[in-house]
């Protein structure tokens, strides 16, 4: 645990000095290949409040495609809430651990529940854990402990506490989180003051279950830098290794990392500060007066990985106003870059104690703690779209209406872009979300309107000539053709595209029709593409945004389309 808690407010002082010439920069040696790897637009149209109050959010989709959420509430308790409906509606919050009411004989404290996290073993048990934080010291333990329903949810078992630490705050245990096995074990990681009651030191501790969590093995250590904090942990199976990630204050403010070992191996040996097994996670250089704590781990179908976190970087040095962020790694848990923020947080608010998960196989959400919308701290939920760097244009009228494609991060105006062929065309299909529709000028301009770009080069534009193409269109159908001239777009005199456009009830829609042959340098393998959706509500107000992580200068990180 970092020491700082919403239940139990601290002031803490962060003193974060000027970035010097001697401050370390983590910057790990590393090579992406950008041919192969994905990119995450968040929908901010799917954006939800799931509670009027309260934070640390976690969501889990059960086997009967139910979905779960825990959370606190700010109240001292910890609620479930589940949704049947693909999360259009939820339950009533059931209260999973309530606060309690605690008394030695002697003196009395308020045990307040936090830290909830979720699983449901191959057996079918869910079993939510959770942190038992008293309020006053020297009274009861800090613990960690578990629920269980063998009936997806209907009945709940009895509390039963795992793990007492000390019954103070300074040597207490934090943030448990769950990881089962192949062979079936089940593992609680937390993050463990109580072996340093003479120091600020702080551990990664595991306990293991044989049994579906009925009985468990003693505290193992998984990893331990001396004089530091290794805190926060989310394990995950990757390949044949179990990895961790947590966070690291090895200089300064704390980063995300990761430890690991081999599944066989089930941290035998714990990872210690000087092992290779330790590993800072993200590829760009961060400052050490950087705060980037509170981490969580995700691994997609596709085997890639994803890391989340709370960060201040550029936010005047405020740990207190934090917000989220996710980064994607390779299919070992390394190499995390590509870091966008989920949430529209403004600088004077917050999105911390965050969590991701799966929501379906091209699905992705983020949960935070955050009041971006409103003066109390709530947990909220964002969708994120998986878009791969490759993808594969399907046969015209074969495959069905598809739209893999997603603009739309900064309000509910967005675009979904679909793209087929045949033997002659290149068909750019797109559905534009705006309910307020505002016609540009005759250039195409401070209108709403969209943008495709489409190259053969893969080159920047300061070094190719006519092969390298820009088609706008507004709302209504009338478009222009650019072609580039070494970094300057010029008008085309020929207007070979067919474009179709239809108003809807939501906005409208728009359907391209391209020669292939009019694509010079094409080669009927690859085609490098990118889009933009230009939004406008008067014709003095407006924005553009494009397609996440392109550069509308640069194709090469244009995404790749084969046919």
């Amino acid at each position: 645990m970092n020491k700082i808690s919403f239940i139990f407010p601290l002031i803490i002082i962060l003193i974060v000095g000027c970035i010097s010439q001697k401050e370390q920069i983590y910057t790990p040696n590393t090579n992406i290949n950008n041919n192969e790897d994905i990119r995450i637009a968040w929908d901010y149209s799917s954006i939800q409040q799931l509670a009027d109050r309260g934070g640390y959010p976690r969501l889990y989709r059960l086997k009967d495609s139910s979905i779960v959420v825990v959370y606190e509430d700010y109240r001292g308790n910890c609620a479930l809430i589940r949704s049947y409906d693909e999360g259009k509606t939820w339950s009533t919050p059931f209260l999973i651990f309530e606060q309690i009411q605690f008394s030695d004989g002697k003196e009395r404290t308020t045990i307040n529940m936090a830290n909830p996290e979720i699983i449901q073993l191959d057996n079918g048990d869910i079993i939510v854990a959770c942190n038992y934080r008293p309020r006053r010291a020297e009274i009861t333990p800090f613990s960690i402990a578990i629920r269980r329903s063998t009936d997806y949810g209907k009945s709940w078992e009895k509390q039963q506490i795992l793990y007492e630490a000390e019954p103070r705050f300074k040597d207490g245990c934090w943030e448990p989180s769950f990881l089962q096995l192949p062979n079936g074990e089940l593992q609680i990681y937390f993050a463990n003051e109580k072996p340093y009651t003479e120091s600020d030191e702080q551990e990664i501790s595991v306990m293991s279950s044989t049994d579906y969590g009925k009985t468990w093995s003693d505290i193992r250590m998984v990893s331990f830098r001396k004089n530091r904090r290794d805190g926060m942990p989310v394990a995950r199976i990757i390949n044949d290794e179990i990895v961790a990630v947590i966070e690291d204050n090895n200089k300064d403010q704390f980063k995300p990392y990761t430890v690991r070992n081999k599944i066989p191996d089930n941290w035998a040996n714990p990872v210690l500060s000087d092992s290779p097994k330790r590993e800072y996670a993200l590829v760009e250089g961060i400052p050490d007066s950087v705060y980037m704590g509170a981490p969580y781990l995700l691994v997609l179908p596709s085997g890639y990985t994803l890391i989340s976190y709370q960060s201040n970087e550029n936010r005047q040095s405020n740990w207190e106003l934090s917000t989220m962020e996710v980064a994607i790694g390779n299919r070992e848990a390394r190499n995390f870059h590509r870091r966008t923020q989920p949430f529209p947080v403004p600088l004077d608010k917050e999105a911390k104690w965050n969590s991701i998960a799966l929501w379906d196989e091209s699905t992705v959400v983020a949960l935070a703690s955050s009041n971006f919308r409103s003066r109390q701290i709530a947990p909220h939920l964002i969708k994120g779209y998986i878009i791969p760097d490759k993808i594969v244009c399907p046969e015209k009228g074969k495959e069905g209406a598809n739209y893999p494609l997603f603009i739309g991060s900064q309000n509910n105006t967005n675009m979904r872009i679909g793209l087929e062929k045949n033997k002659e065309n290149l068909y750019i299909k797109c559905k534009v979300n705006d309910s307020i529709l505002v016609t540009p000028t005759s250039e195409l301009e401070n209108g709403d309107v969209i943008s495709i770009y489409l190259d053969a080069t893969g080159q920047p534009l300061l070094n190719s000539k006519d092969k390298t193409y820009k088609i706008v269109c507004s709302y209504n159908g009338d478009y222009k053709i650019w072609k580039n001239n070494y970094g300057k777009w010029e008008l085309a005199s020929r207007s070979p595209i067919k474009s179709n456009s239809i108003r809807t009830d939501s906005g409208y829609e728009i359907e391209l029709s391209i020669p292939f042959k009019e694509l010079a340098g094409f080669n009927d393998q690859h085609l490098k593409f990118c889009a933009s959706l230009s939004t406008f509500t008067t014709p003095d107000n407006g924005y553009t945004e494009t397609l996440i992580h392109c550069e509308t200068s640069l194709p090469d990180t244009w995404l790749t389309v084969e046919f």
